[in-house]
């Protein structure tokens, strides 16, 4: 995969975000029964400010992630590199872009508390497509034994 591919990936997935983002926000204010599309620790803050900077870091998160699925790509790369590599990329803009958007608070226990979350949520994304991706692969490999 070319660095422009992954970058045109990128740009496919910033919508992807914000429809996430956009989504999460609807979810959490059907079940409070009120509007809350901004975290309730961003009130010092103009609403419309807040719910553009959430915006914002949910086109960048989308175009990372986006982005980062070309690394699954490099062929010359073990799976254990292809995976840091990604978790890597990932973690070190996901947490500050959080932070900023007053999804995580910023003192330390918080943000170790998020990490592992996002660890155990990466952890269990990562075993469900590699189980995916196996059996893809052992399909493909009984169709090429019978031809």
């Amino acid at each position: 995969m070319t660095i422009k591919k992954a970058i045109l990936r990128g740009l496919l997935g910033i919508p992807i975000g914000v429809f996430i983002s956009t989504t999460i926000g609807l979810v959490i204010s059907l079940i409070y029964g009120e509007l809350a599309v901004i975290p309730p620790t961003n009130e010092a803050s103009n609403p419309l400010t807040a719910y553009t900077l959430q915006y914002c870091v949910s086109m960048v998160i989308g175009f990372v992630f986006a982005f980062g699925s070309a690394i699954f790509e490099v062929d010359n790369w073990s799976i254990a590199k292809q995976t840091i590599m990604h978790f890597l990329l990932t973690s070190i803009v996901f947490l500050p872009c959080a932070v900023l958007a007053k999804w995580v608070a910023s003192d330390l226990l918080s943000i170790v508390f998020y990490f592992l979350i996002f660890i155990l949520i990466y952890f269990i994304i990562w075993i469900i497509q590699y189980f995916i991706w196996k059996n893809e692969i052992a399909k493909l490999n009984k169709k090429l034994k019978t031809k």
